[in-house]
Order: C-alpha cells, then sequence, then structure tokens
C-alpha cells in the first residue's frame, strides 16, 4: 500500500496547482521533478533580489548587477541567451524611485507560518509578503512581466491577494487598508501599479479551496488537466551537437 503524501505546510501556489492540475501538482510536490529554469523567471528573481536590497536600505544597483551575472553566466552555460539587458533593470530600479515608491517604510520579505483558522487543515499556510508595511497599512506584491497579463481586473481577483491579506492582518493585528501589484515591464522601461483591497470575507474562499486541495491530495487524487506541459508534454528538443543536456534546477 502506499503511504498517503501529506504536505508539510500549503501556499497559495500549491493550493493553484492543485486546484489547475493534480498531475501537474504530483509531479512538482510529491515526485520532485526537475523543472528548466526560464530566462524571465531568472530575470525576475534577479529584479526581486534588487528590490529586497533596496528597502533593506542597501546598494539596490550592485544587488541587481550581482544577481543579474550571476543568472546570465548559468545560461551562458548552456549557450541559451538571457535578457533584457543589465541597462534595462537600472532604467526600472531609478523608475521605481521616481514613482516613490522606494519611499516607504516596511518588511521586505517579510515570512509567515499561519494556522488556518477552520481547523479543518491540519497544516500551516506559509507565504511571503514582498513588503510589509504597517506604517502605512498596506503591504505589496512585486512582480515583473513582458506582457499584458496582469490588469485591474486580475489583481482584483488574485486568491493571494485574500490570503496574503488575512497574513497581513495576522502579523499586524490591522486590516490592510489596501495593498499594490508592482509590476515591473521586461519589454519596456515601465513599472504599473494596481491597487486593490482585500475584502473581510475573500480569505473564508480562499480557505475552503485549501480544503478542496487538501482533501485531494491526502486522498491521493492527482488527476491531470489534459493541457498542461505534465499532461501534454511538447516534443523534448534535441541538443545539438556539443551543446549541453540538462535542466537547471528550480527550488520547490
Amino acid at each position: 500500500m502506499t503511504a498517503t503524501f501529506r504536505p508539510r505546510h500549503l501556499s497559495v501556489s500549491s493550493v493553484g496547482l492543485y486546484l489547475r492540475c493534480g498531475a501537474a501538482y504530483k509531479a512538482r510536490y510529491i515526485d520532485r521533478l526537475v523543472t528548466p529554469n526560464t530566462a524571465p523567471q531568472a530575470w525576475g528573481t534577479a529584479f526581486h533580489k534588487a528590490l529586497e536590497a533596496l528597502h533593506r536600505g542597501e546598494d539596490a544597483e550592485l544587488a541587481w548587477l550581482t544577481a543579474w551575472n550571476a543568472a546570465a553566466s548559468g545560461f551562458a552555460i548552456s549557450g541559451q541567451p538571457f535578457g533584457p539587458g543589465k541597462a534595462h533593470g537600472l532604467e526600472l530600479l531609478e523608475l521605481f524611485r521616481e514613482r516613490g515608491l522606494a519611499d516607504v517604510q516596511g518588511e521586505p520579505e517579510r515570512k509567515f507560518v499561519l494556522p488556518f483558522p477552520s481547523g479543518n487543515i491540519p497544516v500551516p499556510l506559509l507565504g511571503f509578503i514582498d513588503l510589509n508595511a504597517p506604517e502605512t497599512r498596506h503591504y505589496r506584491d512585486y512582480k515583473t512581466s513582458g506582457s499584458n497579463f496582469w490588469t485591474q481586473t486580475k489583481v482584483d481577483l488574485e486568491p493571494q491577494k485574500e490570503a496574503y491579506g488575512w497574513a497581513y492582518q495576522q502579523i499586524n493585528k490591522h486590516r490592510a487598508e489596501r495593498a499594490l501589484w508592482v509590476i515591473a515591464n521586461t519589454k519596456k522601461p515601465a513599472i504599473d501599479v494596481y491597487e486593490t483591497v482585500p475584502s473581510p470575507d475573500g480569505f473564508r474562499l480562499f480557505e475552503k479551496q485549501a480544503e478542496a486541495a487538501w482533501n485531494g491530495i491526502t486522498a491521493g487524487k492527482f488527476d491531470g488537466c489534459g493541457t498542461c506541459d505534465i499532461c501534454a508534454p511538447k516534443p523534448a528538443r534535441v541538443p545539438a551537437e556539443g551543446e549541453p543536456s540538462f535542466a537547471w534546477e528550480q527550488s520547490v
């Protein structure tokens, strides 16, 4: 008999992944399959490190250049292009300051591990608030994107908005008056800011979704969606002669 898998915690991303595709959840969290880190993901991680340094009062430009160089070197080994260049990130940091987004006191990368209030899920909710700013009664989430994926409607409907709004309240003992989704554009020097408000009842809906995910995971139900890369993988590209054939590990 196969032992029941019980994750040590849930997160907004793990709940969302399970509800989208149980097979993809199993591949990532149970089978621990290595997923190649894409250039846009690596670029976003590097820029995120720069913003974290900025909010800690450190040299954001140095943090950006160091992180960009490290990521670019990794992709260069496999012959993959990496971009946009360092200058684009520096432009975005300057724009971030010009928009007044740096003039806020707060705690970057605020980790939380909190029990679900219903008691129906025996493991905690884990997450990281990109910027916890209780003095101005708000929190932020930072994203990078080269498309029109993020809109006001998309942000307003984000489960993360409700889950992190609840976590903010547990940490700071007051409700967040607003949340900011700050989107750095990887195609042009532009930063979009979407303001939204966590709803008092929004977390209850997310908790119901988390319960459904927990029940399905512990019951061993990992049905596929039929459309994602796990369920309908694309044919593998054959490496050119002399080209390394491997995937970069990505943390889970």
